[in-house]
C-alpha cells in the first residue's frame, strides 16, 4: 500500500512540475498571446517582422469589430517578453529584456511611446 501511495505521489509531482514548467509564470503580468483592454474595446496580438536582417515584434491593435487600427514595433523579438494592458486605461506596456518596460499610450486610437508614464504597481515584470 505504501509503495502505491509513493508511486501515485511521484506521478502527481511529475505532472504538476510539467504543468508549471510549460506555463509562462515567469513572464509576470505579461503575455505573448491575444489580450484585451479592460473594457474589451480593443485587443492586441503580436507578430514578427524582419527589418534589415533583424526580427522585431510588431504589436497590432484591433477594435471590437476586428478591424486593425494601429501597429507599432517596440522591440527585437529576441528581447521581447510580452504585453500587458493597464486595468483602467488603454495604455499598453511592453516588457523587453534590453530596454525594460515601455508604455504605449492611446490618443485617438493611435498608440505612441510614452516615456513619462509610470508603471502601475499591479503590473508585475518578470524582472521584479
Amino acid at each position: 500500500m505504501n509503495k502505491l501511495i509513493c508511486v501515485l505521489l511521484s506521478v502527481c509531482f511529475f505532472l504538476v512540475g510539467c504543468q508549471q514548467s510549460s506555463s509562462k509564470v515567469d513572464w509576470g503580468s505579461f503575455t505573448d498571446e491575444k489580450t484585451y483592454s479592460y473594457d474589451q474595446k480593443y485587443y492586441a496580438i503580436q507578430n514578427t517582422k524582419e527589418k534589415d536582417g533583424i526580427i522585431f515584434v510588431e504589436v497590432e491593435i484591433y477594435n471590437y469589430k476586428n478591424e486593425l487600427i494601429n501597429t507599432f514595433t517596440p522591440a527585437r523579438a529576441s528581447d521581447f517578453w510580452g504585453i500587458c494592458w493597464e486595468q483602467d486605461t488603454y495604455n499598453i506596456w511592453i516588457q523587453s529584456a534590453d530596454i525594460g518596460l515601455i508604455c504605449y499610450s492611446c490618443d485617438n486610437e493611435t498608440w505612441t511611446e510614452n516615456n513619462t508614464a509610470t508603471c502601475p504597481d499591479y503590473i508585475i515584470s518578470k524582472y521584479d
